[in-house]
């Protein structure tokens, strides 16, 4: 799986706000736009970033079932192990983007940590 150069760009960006590592960063923007976009799509062809992200990263072993299943309820339709990948590069994509507006709209002594930990609940 590749991300786009802008989607990279924003993951460079939101890794050094939260000072995490790059496959944290991956399963959060995931996690994100599995639960926070409403429309899960196949991204547009566009410029490609030159890594490439195993699915590992966001799953493994079992957990990748639970992801299929995950993302075959939010399409509401069966999905074959190449639209398994494209989701989940869409998920990622749609998660970063979100996070990136996130991002904008905090002032310059705002945690972004904090904001995420705030919005859930967690704080």
């Amino acid at each position: 799986m590749k991300l786009s150069k802008n989607g990279f760009e924003i993951l460079q960006r939101v890794m050094a706000e939260l000072e995490m590592e790059r496959p944290d960063v991956l399963r959060l923007a995931f996690a994100k736009g599995l639960t926070e976009s409403e429309l899960i799509q196949e991204r547009e062809k566009g410029e490609m970033a030159n890594i490439e992200i195993p699915v590992s990263v966001i799953a493994k072993g079992d957990d990748i079932v639970l992801i299929k299943h995950l993302l075959i309820d939010k399409v509401q339709t069966q999905i074959n192990d190449e639209l398994l990948d494209k989701l989940i590069v869409s998920c990622i994509e749609q998660g970063l983007e979100i996070m990136n507006e996130e991002l904008n709209q905090l002032t310059g002594a705002d945690s972004y940590f904090f904001y995420l930990l705030e919005k859930h609940g967690i704080a």
